[in-house]
């Protein structure tokens, strides 16, 4: 048994561990069960509601392991009787004209090789081809017009298989009994046009003449899903390479999911120019009921993609948590971008991935609510002496995002005229939201009167907070929201609404209610400007931002100065 499975488990690399899945033990006995509940729909199908049998070991280790690869076995094959099954490889005509025409080619070729070999009966030859000619031709026309089978003539059907190259074998063995017909009347056609050049030749037929008949050249198929996306990722790498900001590997990284789930979906050889609206709708609905980190759930990480639609669209996740709106919307954008280089290279005349986002039950302005006044002076409280000081401290006196943030150098802490003031750049790989995000925010009086300059003179690391890059890619930001989230709820400085990105909105309020101008909060918080006069000017000098920020009553007393600088001086 063991060895079944595990030779199962190189097979499928199939995984699932939920709720219902369970190991077990007999009494009075050492070796494990595995025990899984039928879905109600297939009961009748297996007879019974359980599924039990031994997994013939008593360590519970590998008894997991068996009992994960057996129920992935299981969830892939109730998603099938269900009528859920793994997307497979859709057959183009073109494929089939092809195999058709690499036969014919094999035929005559096979034909000519016995001509220039041994003594020469032409009027035998002339026979022979016409003899074979005529009882090719008289079986297509059988299956078109009498419904004959391939198989009713024997002699016929092992001349045509005979003919199939065996480098392409597999890939006319897998063809329904429709698409083998289809293939031969195909091959009867073009035989038909090549054997009467053949025959024609054979009057004059010379030992010296080596190529009697071209080969049919293969037809060229439409560009395909697979070749349109792979284009499209290499054109946009060196589009955004030209303009001296190359692709992040965490952008890089959404186009290339979503790719794969398009491809998943549709198939990686469906022609580009067939994908319909309607194809993209089905798309969205099963991205709707797709797990969030799928990648990484137990139930789904060794999925691969077609295996996790299939499981997906059979109902049988609904219970872990889906992607967000924000997620799919971003699958969605990515997938939409593809097909809209397809139209700039003309091979489709439309965008069927076009207008269809889903939308947000919060608006985006309302996404996020600042931290309430009480629940901000715990937060302020509470990271004294934590890594989270100072940059919960410069996202609420500065307005900038947290992976703004989390990547600053020391070298991004700059003077001028006097006044100190951060630098937020792309300089040395650091990423940036939008182009308005470049930016000089002066630091206010309430921060320096901590003690950050003296802060950041004292650091001998590449970042101001040691915040390391994702090993897999992406931003510093992603490592830290998890340290943050950590603390939040070990704290209990949890709220509806309320997260890092908060502090953003405190700060936007604090300004608003010191009559800080539009133009400047905006300008200090990274914010784009949507007026056509916003594209005209450089922004205001650094003097008059710090004259604003200076009016802004932040919520720090002296007294949490004069206590950061004992706690740095000791």
């Amino acid at each position: 048994m063991f060895q079944a499975v595990k030779k199962h488990m190189c097979d499928t690399q199939l995984s699932y561990t939920g709720d219902d899945l369970h190991i077990y033990k007999r009494k009075n006995s050492s070796v494990y069960y595995f025990q899984k509940r039928v879905p109600s729909r297939l009961v009748e199908h297996y007879g019974k509601r359980l599924i039990r049998f031994s997994l013939k070991t008593s360590n519970k280790t590998q008894a997991k392991q068996l009992a994960t690869i057996e129920a992935g076995r299981l969830m892939k094959e109730f998603a099938e009787l269900s009528g859920y099954s793994v997307p497979e490889k859709r057959v183009e005509l073109v494929d089939l004209q092809n195999i058709a025409i690499e036969a014919t080619n094999t035929w005559v070729k096979d034909k000519q090789d016995n001509m220039l070999t041994g003594s020469v009966d032409v009027e035998g030859i002339r026979n022979g081809l016409e003899a074979s000619l005529d009882a090719i031709q008289e079986h297509a026309a059988g299956m078109l017009h009498d419904n004959l089978k391939l198989a009713d003539a024997p002699r016929v059907h092992r001349v045509f298989e005979g003919a199939i190259p065996s480098r392409i074998t597999d890939q006319y063995n897998a063809l329904t009994e429709p698409q083998k017909a289809r293939v031969f009347i195909e091959f009867a056609q073009h035989l038909q046009a090549q054997t009467q050049t053949l025959l024609d030749s054979i009057s004059g037929f010379s030992s010296d003449i080596k190529t009697i008949t071209k080969p049919i050249p293969k037809i060229e198929k439409a560009p395909t899903l697979e070749y349109v996306a792979n284009e499209f990722l290499e054109n946009k790498q060196t589009e955004m390479a030209a303009t001296g900001k190359p692709m992040s590997e965490k952008l890089k990284q959404r186009y290339q999911v979503s790719i794969e789930f398009l491809l998943g979906f549709m198939g990686a050889d469906y022609p580009v120019k067939e994908v319909l609206a309607l194809d993209i709708r089905n798309l969205r609905n099963v991205l709707i009921d797709t797990p969030s980190n799928s990648a990484k759930l137990k139930e789904t990480k060794n999925l691969t993609t077609p295996e996790l639609i299939a499981v997906v669209s059979s109902g049988q996740l609904k219970h872990l948590p889906p992607l967000s709106i924000t997620s799919i919307n971003q699958r969605l954008e990515a997938i939409s971008a593809i097909f809209k280089f397809a139209m700039q290279e003309r091979y489709i005349t439309f965008n069927p991935a076009e207008n269809v986002k889903l939308k947000k039950k919060i608006a985006d302005k309302d996404a996020r609510r600042p931290y309430s006044p009480e629940m901000l002076d715990r937060l302020l409280q509470l990271t004294k002496g934590t890594e989270h000081y100072w940059i919960v401290r410069i996202a609420l006196c500065c307005g900038l995002r947290m992976n703004e943030i989390v990547q600053l150098r020391p070298s991004d802490i700059r003077q001028h005229e006097g006044i100190w003031y951060i630098s937020v750049n792309e300089e040395d790989g650091k990423a940036l939201k939008t182009s308005s995000s470049a930016r000089s925010v002066p630091l206010p009086d309430a921060l320096l009167n901590l003690g950050f300059i003296e802060f950041v003179q004292s650091l001998n690391t590449e970042t101001l907070f040691d915040i390391p890059l994702p090993k897999q890619g992406g931003y510093r930001s992603d490592i830290y929201s998890k340290r943050y989230a950590y603390f939040c709820r070990k704290h209990e400085l949890r709220a509806d609404r309320v997260t890092f990105h908060s502090l953003r909105h405190n700060f936007k309020d604090l300004a608003l209610n010191a009559g800080v101008p539009e133009v400047a909060y905006k300008q200090l918080g990274g914010w784009s400007e949507s007026s056509v006069s916003g594209n005209y000017g450089s922004g205001l000098t650094i003097v008059s931002l710090k004259k604003h920020v200076e009016t802004i009553d932040y919520p720090i007393d002296e007294q949490e100065a004069v206590d950061t600088r004992l706690h740095m001086a000791e």
